[in-house]
Order: C-alpha cells, then structure tokens, then sequence
C-alpha cells in the first residue's frame, strides 16, 4: 500500500485543499523530532519539544492519528508526513512502534479482524431465524414507537391548522421539546429532523420547503400507521428512517455481491454535535448497481479507512435490506490495479428520470440517488450552471457560487481523470441536503 501513495495520491487524501496546501509546509525533515517506521506504518513527533504533537499513518486500510486539536482526519500533520515518506523515506528510522503507536496499530487491527472475518456458513435453518429475530425486532420497536407517533401526528395536525406562518419567529424550543420527547420514543432520526426545521425558516423561500419536509414527515407517520400492510423491504426502510438501527454481524450474514468497484464520490456532513458522517459511493462494473458506505466519526478521531477517489476495490459487498438498497457494507476488500468500464451512465436525461421515478415509486423517502450521466454538458446561462443533454433537455439549475442546489449537487472529473480510468464524458449528479463535497472522480 505505500508503494501506491505516490505524492500526489496522498494530496487527494487531504479532507480539503487548504490542508493539502499546509501540509506541503510540514513535509520536511528539519521540523521534525521523530521520525520512525517499520514495515506497516509510520510516526512522528513535531512541535513543542515539552509536549509535542505524535501523528501515525498505517499503510493498512491508510488510518491516520494526531494529538492536535484539528476535528478532522486526516489532519495536515498527517498529510504531511506521508509527503515527508514520498519523497524522502530515508529520513526515517526503522524502530519498534513505541507504547501510543504499537496500542493504536492494534485496535484497528483487531476492528479490521472484526470486519473482514468469514461469517459461518448459511442454511435455510439460520435464514429462517434471522428472519425471525427481525420480525421480533420490529415489533418491539413498533410498540416503543406507537405513543411518540400519536403524538408526532397530533402536533403535525395542530400545526397544519394554525398554518406554519404562525410559526415563524418562535423560539427554537418549540421544536426542540417536541424533538426530545420523540427520542424518548425511540424515534431518532424523525427527532432529529424536527430539530432542522428552524434552519429551515431562516432560509429562503422557507414556506415551500417547511411545507416539503413536514409533507414527507406526514408521510412517514401515515406509513407507520400501516406498516404491516407494506412489503417487507419497505418496513425495513420505515423502521431505518425513525432511527431502528441494524446489527453489523446481522447484516454480514446477508448474501453478498462480488464485483470490482470505483470509488466514486464523497461526501461529508455534520450530523448532530460532533458527528461526522461520511458517505462513499461505489459503483460495480459487472452488476452497475450502486453502493453507500456510511461512516461516523466522533468528536474529530478520524475515520477508520480512507478510500481515494478513482481507486478501485475487489470486494464483497452486503446490502443492508431495503426496496432499493443502496446502504452497503463491505464483507472483505483488496485494491485491484485492473481498469474499469462504467456500465450504467444514463444517456439522457429522460432516461435518468425514468430510472429515479422508478426508485422512488419503491421507497417514496429515498433521499439520496447517485445518477452517471453520459455526455451532459454544464451550461452558464443567468448566472447559474445548468446540466444539458444531447436532447437540449435540462436539470433544474444550480447556484454558480457553490455548484450545490437545494436539491441536485453535480461532480466531475476532467478528461485526464476520465481517460485514465478508460472512459470519459460522464458527470455524477446527487438528489440531497448540504454537506461539502470532497471530490469525485467520474
């Protein structure tokens, strides 16, 4: 792995361009207190010699670990020790890793053992009772949650016949208090929601999209109320969006889909207080379906694997159950040097909308969907960039300053990039919310 992190692979690692460019000023020798290494990976000292920062890259899975204050991972202490590595490995000595580093190599591997161990073999026996225990849970759950949605739905009725100007300039606690008691029953993720309506007033056009948020809201609450009447897949949907969480090792269990796949997009968002959730998006050459690999990292620790874009991985991966799966884990990987073939770029825009259409008519709450467009052209036109296909069809416009809309964020890749992987002319557009967009490769 570290002979693959040549010096401009490990800039496109950084979390943004501004810590690239500092960690180009932390990648010399001369600034260093230590420098050490062996086989698997390598550390450092630098800054106050009575209380330094220690910083440790480990090529496996490329993990990053700093003392610094910086949230983020990798910080540019970090960067700029895999830079230093690149271009002047001679500099560091071949050592043990001391207690901080030899203790740290270890947790990940044994979270690594965890990841990629073989589940045991499957029979009908095992699916029938894993089946159960899912049905059992869910019930559980559903009797939890039944008290905070009568509730949920008499607030949004209230609400409803007050009409939401009304609202408008109260206090944040309105919403809060009731956020609250939806955690109390066991309804997370809708708490959290409620919780964004606020930043949803400050904003423009604030009535058109409190109407939307709180029309999906009603929705779901209108789902639950008949939950056993939907197909399976669609209660698993349901029970993930109020925040029913499933077990890892349940879902390793699962049938897995090998196939080679591209790394291609990332991004990052603040969730609540100091989470930070990372969303991959992965793409199979042989099954062109398409992966999420959803991450969290605590209080700035970093994440437990780093994937660059435009890499390309030899994987299992398990979907987590869904009526259009998207959420994956990945049962084992390796990287693979073999090119890859984009299979399933949408020629046209119609083509796109048929095909998102389609998946919200299976999951009306689908909140994100990757698309690859196929020879779409971004247009400037009245300060905005519009997508155009051969059609002279469009999507609905961006905002020139950030490339983000309220609904579509469109990634591309210029043609060196493209040509590299054996195709070009393709541009990633993603139905969603905020967050910052890392980069992408497509």
């Amino acid at each position: 792995m570290a002979k693959e992190l040549t010096y401009d692979h490990i800039l496109t690692l950084a979390p943004d361009a501004g810590t690239a460019q500092r960690a180009k000023s932390v990648a010399h020798a001369q600034r260093w207190h230590l420098l050490e290494g062996n086989g698997r990976a390598i550390w450092g000292t630098l800054g106050d010699p009575a209380d330094p920062y220690r910083i440790a890259v480990d090529f496996e899975g490329v993990g990053f670990r700093c003392t610094c204050p910086v949230r983020r991972l990798p910080c540019k202490h970090g960067i700029g020790l895999l830079l230093l590595f690149s271009k002047n490995n001679d500099a560091f000595q071949l050592a043990e890793p001391p207690n901080w580093v030899a203790e740290w190599l270890k947790k990940r591997s044994e979270r690594s053992a965890t990841t990629l161990a073989e589940p045991p073999a499957r029979s009908p026996e095992a699916d029938l009772a894993l089946a159960e225990k899912r049905k059992q849970n869910r019930e559980k759950r559903i009797l939890q949650m039944s008290a905070g949605l009568a509730e949920l739905e008499s607030w949004l009725l209230d609400l409803f016949r007050q009409a939401s100007p009304h609202r408008e300039g109260q206090a944040d606690t309105y919403f809060n208090d009731l956020a609250v008691r939806m955690v109390d029953a066991k309804l997370g993720t809708l708490a959290r929601r409620i919780r964004q309506l606020p930043l949803l007033m400050a904003s423009a056009n604030w009535h058109e999209k409190i109407l939307a948020e709180l029309g999906e809201i009603y929705l779901l609450l209108r789902a639950f109320q008949r939950l056993e009447q939907l197909p399976e897949p669609l209660q698993d949907d349901l029970l993930s969006l109020a925040g029913v969480n499933f077990k890892k090792e349940d879902i390793l269990n699962l049938e897995a889909v090998p196939d080679h796949w591209l790394v291609a997009g990332q991004t990052e968002e603040a969730e609540d207080g100091n989470l930070l959730a990372r969303r991959t998006w992965l793409i199979g050459e042989a099954t062109g379906r398409t992966a999420l690999l959803l991450d969290f990292s605590w209080g700035g620790q970093g994440f437990e694997t780093t994937f660059r874009l435009g890499t390309v991985l030899k994987s299992e991966v398990v979907f987590y159950p869904s009526a259009w799966p998207q959420r994956a884990v990945l049962k084992k990987f390796e990287y693979s040097e073999a090119a890859f073939s984009l299979r399933n770029g949408y020629p046209t825009l119609a083509a796109f909308a048929g095909s998102y259409a389609g998946a919200l008519a299976e999951n009306p709450w689908m909140g994100r969907f990757p698309a690859f467009l196929e020879g779409v052209v971004p247009i400037f036109h009245h300060k905005k960039f519009v997508p155009v296909d051969s059609q002279r069809k469009q999507l609905p416009s961006m905002p020139a300053t950030t490339l983000v809309g309220s609904w579509w964020r469109s990634v591309a890749a210029g043609p060196s990039a493209s040509s590299a992987l054996g195709w070009g002319g393709v541009h990633a557009v993603e139905r969603g919310g905020g967050g910052a967009v890392s980069g992408a490769v497509i």
